[in-house]
């Protein structure tokens, strides 16, 4: 069991009101304080460095792994498709390629040695039942956060949609840690983590590794 939760919604960039934020749940699941909104990479390395990389799960909103270009697919992982059949409006690996960039670049560089995996805020939004669809959010504000405020113990009031899907990432961290966590997607090629559902079981904590062919980072060797 994680003793910190680290949940990540990265932007593509750094620049003008692409706001990213990071939230930190304990080990009990329950949010430590609102989460920080952050621009730049050094921000959010700043918060994870802090602790102990034994005693962190970290999720974030981004690719990790890349599709099968060996068979020239480059718009969707298997674990993509697994999203969608929970949310169709659910994305494409290409619709958000240079997440996969940016992020690579962090972990690789400043991270190794912490645990991480990925996750789809909007599908957890999905899974999770949250009221309306995450692009509804100002109109279903007041519910949203009151559900959410239950999950993390937390009062959710005021924050912005970025703070809200870093939440809800730090949450998939924690079911992840105590193994209530279900992978999407076909093993070796990375998994999209969502809490898992009554009946599926659960993906347990480290038993993927992401291949080579998909570009395995370092954090995922056995």
């Amino acid at each position: 069991m994680a003793k910190v939760n680290i949940g990540v919604d990265l932007a593509a960039t750094a620049q003008g009101r692409n706001w990213s934020a990071v939230a930190v749940l304990d080990g009990r699941g329950r949010l430590r304080d609102e989460p920080t909104h952050f621009r730049r990479a050094e921000e959010l390395v700043e918060v994870v460095r802090r602790l102990d990389p034994a005693d962190v799960v970290l999720a974030v909103d981004a690719p990790r792994s890349v599709p099968d270009w060996g068979a020239e697919n480059y718009a969707y992982r298997s674990c993509e498709r697994a999203a969608k059949a929970i949310d169709r409006g659910a994305g494409s690996f290409s619709g958000v390629a240079a997440l996969y960039l940016r992020w690579y670049d962090i972990e690789t560089k400043q991270l190794q040695g912490y645990r991480v995996i990925e996750t789809y805020p909007r599908v957890v939004w999905k899974r999770l039942d949250l009221p309306g669809k995450p692009k509804q959010y100002p109109q279903n504000r007041q519910a949203v956060q009151q559900r959410l405020g239950e999950l993390v113990g937390f009062s959710c009031g005021g924050f912005s949609s970025h703070q809200v899907d870093a939440t809800l990432c730090a949450y998939v961290a924690f079911r992840y840690a105590n193994g209530l966590a279900e992978g999407l997607g076909t093993p070796g090629e990375g998994l999209i983590y969502v809490p898992a559902k009554e009946g599926v079981s659960p993906v347990p904590p480290g038993a993927e590794v992401i291949g080579d062919h998909f570009r395995r980072f370092l954090s995922m060797r056995p």
